[in-house]
Formats: C-alpha cells, structure tokens, sequence
C-alpha cells in the first residue's frame, strides 16, 4: 500500500526524502555552477576508482522536485561518462 501513497505523491511531484528514487539520467538539469568549477583532481580519481571497483557511484545525488542537481555531480558526471541511463536519487526541499 505504501507503493501507491509514493505513486501519487510523485504525480503531484511530492517526494519521500527518504526513499531511493530511479531518474533518467538524462533528465537531471545540472545548473551552469557546477559544469564551471572542476572537480579537484584527487577527489574525481578516488571516485572513479571506487566506480570501477563496485560498479556504484561513491556519493549520493540530490535533486530538488524540479529535477535540478542540489549535490552529486560528480555521480552524474560518472553516469553520463560511462552511459549510465538511470541513476539512483534522493529528493530534498
């Protein structure tokens, strides 16, 4: 039953912060400040490794209800490289 409050509640574009959602990864809007700053060397190594090593993105990736990225980039950036076309997210305010 549970299933069927998140089903209207996402039609209403209302989203449970606490439940892992699916997205296409096509349909995240990154906003110009993230695609401006580079991600700082160190860090994108260490995530890529862990990438390749698990098959899963290191860092969580939130999205307003809008679908506009609020953290996370470099998970999305990942995705896109490597032909990710659904990625798992979570919904802030």
């Amino acid at each position: 039953m549970r299933w069927i409050s998140r089903f209207v509640k996402r039609i209403l574009g209302v989203y449970d912060p606490e439940f892992e959602y699916w997205v296409k990864t096509k349909d995240i809007k990154v906003p110009d400040n993230y695609k401006k700053n580079k991600i700082r060397e160190k860090k994108w190594k260490r995530k890529i490794r862990y990438y390749l090593r698990t098959g899963k993105l290191e860092s969580k990736i939130l999205l307003d209800k809008d679908f506009n990225l609020k953290d996370g980039f470099s998970s999305v950036k990942i995705a896109y490289l490597n032909g990710i076309d659904k990625v798992p997210v979570y919904f802030v305010d």
